[in-house]
C-alpha cells in the first residue's frame, strides 16, 4: 500500500521476470542505494545520453553546415575573380576601337559611362575613374583604352585634365 501523500509519484513496474528484479536489487545493493532510486537514476542516465546523442548531431550537423559555408565562399570568391576577368574581358573587347591613341580614319563610340562620370562636374582622378568603372588598375590593356578615350575626348575639347583629375568642360 502507497503512503496517501506519495500516490502522485508512485509508479508500478512490471519487470520482464523474477531474476532480472533480483539482478537490479544486487546491483542497487552494490551501490548502497534503494532499488527505486537504482531505477530512477538508471532512467535519468538514459535520458541524458539521449540529450547527449542529440547534442552530438546538433554539433556534427553544425560542423558539416560550417563546412559546406566555408566551401560556398570559396567557391563565390571564384566565381567574383572569374566574373571580375570577364567583364574586363568584355570592356576591351566593346572598346576595342580605342587600341590606338589617334585612329587614322574611322569612327569610335565612346563608353557613355565615362562621359556620365565625368559630367557629374567635379574633377576625377583616374584610379577613382578606375574604380566606378569596375576596371582592375593592374589591368594595363583595359586601362590604356580608359586613357586613350580620355585622350580622345580632350582632343575634341570636352574635358581637360587637372591637378586634381579629369573634369567635363562643356
Amino acid at each position: 500500500m502507497v503512503v496517501p501523500h506519495l500516490k502522485a509519484r508512485y509508479i508500478n513496474v512490471y519487470l520482464p521476470s523474477a531474476k532480472v528484479k533480483e539482478l537490479w536489487e544486487e546491483d542497487a545493493k552494490k551501490a548502497g542505494i534503494a532499488l527505486s532510486k537504482f531505477v530512477f537514476e538508471a532512467v535519468e542516465k538514459f535520458r541524458e545520453s539521449d540529450n547527449e546523442l542529440q547534442r552530438y548531431d546538433f554539433v556534427k550537423e553544425l560542423a558539416e553546415v560550417r563546412d559546406e559555408a566555408q566551401r560556398l565562399r570559396n567557391d563565390l570568391k571564384m566565381k567574383n575573380l572569374l566574373i571580375e576577368k570577364l567583364e574586363i574581358e568584355v570592356y576591351k573587347s566593346r572598346h576595342a576601337d580605342f587600341g590606338e591613341a589617334d585612329p587614322a580614319d574611322g569612327t569610335r563610340g565612346h563608353d557613355e559611362e565615362i562621359i556620365t562620370i565625368l559630367k557629374r562636374g567635379k574633377p576625377v582622378d583616374g584610379y577613382s575613374l578606375l574604380k566606378e568603372l569596375g576596371i582592375n588598375p593592374r589591368e594595363t590593356e583595359a586601362v590604356k583604352l580608359v586613357n586613350n578615350q580620355l585622350e580622345s575626348l580632350r582632343r575634341f575639347g570636352l574635358v581637360e585634365e587637372t591637378a586634381l583629375g579629369w573634369r567635363w568642360i562643356r
